[in-house]
């Protein structure tokens, strides 16, 4: 039986019908809420999504796989998913989304367009402060699905593009101009003008950019992270930015998010968005389209794409 519990959208009626051609009539269930996960939860075999995964664990028995809607499973019960034999797969399919969001964020900061659009909304023909410096070289921390689509774009624009990341895979290292590895990457914050926050949190990322790293990036150097908010020490980051010691920061990701008092909103030089690097109008679609296809797989016995 498949069990769909999606956290930001209800799976469309074709979608439903598409799988129930493929799993039998009857199969396919759609848990909208907690107690109906928990009903399903018994007979379940295949989970799409993860709204209610922690809930239902202790009494999904039958449970073989889940596909998640996310790119990330850190903020999933994945070590219990490993010990218990059960197939976990991430969704990459957004990753070119975040990686043309990067690159507006990027361009946004480069180009003063915060400060424009600030003089604007103040009827003022203004020049913005003095524009940083185009970049000759990005560090991009984390070459999964989503730093490789970063990688890919900014070498495209002629810019040399360092990665790093724990596996180090053949396409890892041909995705960038340099592969360096995760225990020297520090070394070459020098002569880096934009770092790339795209790498998967975990006990040994959290943190891993502060005071220190911040402030062996030139002056001129921007920040992204679209990734987790836990990558960064926001505190450090702020006061960087106070004490003109960094070109920008943009963050599509806060956790916990800032209150409506809280002085990082007034912060110069920074940039959020609220978490909409993945978004595109298709997004559910190809989600759809990209978990049939999964299911198809399992179904026929064959091996899943994107193994967590």
């Amino acid at each position: 039986m498949i069990t769909l519990m999606y956290s930001n959208y209800l799976p469309s009626p074709a979608h439903i019908a598409r799988l129930e051609t493929m799993a039998g009539a009857g199969r396919v269930h759609v848990a909208d809420s907690e107690a109906a996960a928990l009903a399903l939860a018994g007979e379940t075999e295949i989970v799409l999504g993860q709204r209610y995964l922690r809930q239902i664990l202790p009494v999904a028995k039958r449970l073989r796989w889940v596909q998640t809607t996310a790119a990330g499973v850190d903020q999933l019960p994945w070590e219990t998913l490993r010990e218990r034999g059960i197939l976990l797969t991430r969704n990459t399919r957004n990753s070119q989304a975040i990686a043309h969001h990067t690159l507006a964020m990027i361009w946004a900061l480069l180009r003063r367009l915060p400060e424009t659009m600030d003089a604007q909304r103040r009827h003022e023909w203004r020049m913005p402060p003095a524009m940083l410096p185009l970049p000759r070289t990005v560090l991009v921390l984390g070459l999964g699905a989503i730093g490789l689509c970063i990688a890919g774009l900014l070498r495209g624009l002629g810019i040399y593009v360092r990665g790093t990341s724990l596996s180090g895979t053949e396409a890892q290292r041909l995705g960038c101009d340099q592969f360096v590895s995760v225990d020297t990457w520090r070394d070459f914050l020098g002569d880096t003008d934009i770092l790339v926050l795209a790498m998967p949190y975990s006990r040994s990322t959290s943190g891993s950019i502060g005071q220190r790293e911040l402030a062996a990036l030139p002056d001129h150097a921007v920040l992204v992270n679209v990734s987790r908010a836990g990558l960064l020490d926001l505190d450090a980051l702020v006061a960087a930015l106070h004490a003109g010691r960094l070109g920008g920061a943009a963050l599509d990701v806060m956790d916990p998010l800032p209150a409506p008092s809280d002085p990082v909103w007034d912060t110069p030089g920074l940039l959020l968005t609220p978490k909409v690097a993945a978004y595109h109008p298709d997004m559910q679609d190809d989600f759809e389209a990209f978990a049939e296809a999964q299911v198809k797989r399992f179904l026929a016995g064959q091996p899943l794409h994107c193994l967590a």
